[in-house]
């Protein structure tokens, strides 16, 4: 592990490996990095997750049970997707379901949001869904949702129950668009909010929901700091995120325009297009960084990112000749301190609370 010295500000403890990191252009993360996502992203994985399981068994998931398993999936490298993460969880909450519950509400007749099931879910459900969750958690890897079924298939080999939850899994119909996975829908139409769902999926909404959760999320970088960063940089500024552009628009009003380079804004939407011909591309694919860095006609960086996904990334790009350095954001992690020493052990070129420690460090 290097040896990180440390500094103190407002925001908290930054740890560095160089007093001064020079780069000709900055890349930056949206989602934990540039926005704080704990009451948008994070609430809707929360959200969504309960409005399935409390369907089923009446029983509300502690948001610390969910929030701990969250920041589980992110450290290993496969879930930087929200989606993956929320079909992780539910998988193995309903594990713990009894086999009659689970073969109830994996039959064909049984519709989420419009039937209850006919079984009555014991007493000790909750207990053996956190229980068996933690379980499936132990299997969970960079390799993603696969990891997801493959801790299944070894947790129930033979077993009755396991082909229950397969018969589930078709049910929510992950992975697919939320136009044909009822789980993606659900997650999409809690985070956007019934008009924006509708604007962006030309779908009408299930829920009617007025306000989805996008309309809390807050921009972390400081007005003092994106005129430093401006100054130092100029037009190369880049995005490389896993977020939809539609939803980076919205949360980032303004600085879309006047503080990045959109041509080096490189998005799911552009993703899910590359992802068609050649396999999927996205993070911790290195296909993002290069877009950008490419758009920006830059041989080196400084990525800003708060997740495995992102440092696994920086280091794809960085075996592809091009000089990536990785600046670990870690202070609207739910988990800060594992975060914190994953991004050391992987050898980060700095780790800092907020992007606004920026300032002090290029």
């Amino acid at each position: 592990m290097s040896i990180y010295r440390e500094f103190v500000t407002v925001n908290g403890v930054s740890y560095l490996k160089e007093d001064h990191i020079d780069s000709e252009s900055l890349i930056m993360d949206i989602d934990g990095t540039l926005i704080d996502t704990r009451e948008s992203y994070n609430a809707t994985i929360r959200a969504t997750v309960n409005l399935f399981y409390k369907w089923v068994t009446g029983y509300q998931v502690p948001d610390e049970i969910i929030n701990s398993a969250v920041g589980r999936l992110r450290l290993t490298g496969g879930f930087n997707n929200d989606w993956d993460s929320v079909y992780g969880v539910i998988m193995g909450l309903f594990s713990g379901l009894s086999d009659d519950l689970l073969r109830d509400i994996s039959s064909e007749k049984f519709e989420f949001f419009k039937y209850r099931p006919n079984i009555k879910p014991k007493g000790s459900t909750l207990n053996d869904s956190v229980t068996n969750l933690n379980y499936l958690l132990m299997y969970t890897s960079s390799n993603g949702p696969k990891s997801i079924e493959d801790g299944l298939s070894k947790l129930f080999f033979k077993k009755d129950k396991l082909n229950y939850l397969l018969l589930l899994k078709k049910k929510l119909n992950y992975p697919e668009t939320p136009a044909k996975s009822l789980l993606v829908r659900t997650f999409e139409e809690l985070y956007l909010g019934k008009d924006i769902f509708k604007e962006m999926y030309i779908m009408e909404p299930k829920f009617k929901l007025s306000r989805g959760f996008i309309e809390n999320e807050t921009v972390k970088l400081d007005a003092d700091v994106q005129v430093y960063l401006k100054r130092k940089y100029g037009n190369k500024i880049g995005i490389a995120s896993g977020r939809p552009g539609h939803a980076a628009k919205k949360s980032l009003g303004k600085l879309i325009d006047t503080f990045f380079n959109n041509s080096a804004s490189v998005f799911l939407d552009d993703v899910v297009k590359a992802s068609s011909v050649g396999g999927w591309m996205g993070k911790p694919n290195e296909f993002m960084l290069l877009k950008a860095l490419k758009a920006l006609n830059a041989k080196s960086c400084i990525y800003a990112g708060d997740s495995a996904e992102d440092i696994i990334m920086a280091k794809n790009a960085s075996k592809m000749d091009y000089n990536v350095k990785f600046v670990g954001v870690y202070g609207l992690s739910v988990d800060y301190k594992s975060f914190i020493e994953y991004f050391m052990k992987n050898d980060a070129t700095a780790i800092i609370p907020t992007v606004n420690e920026l300032k002090f460090i290029v």
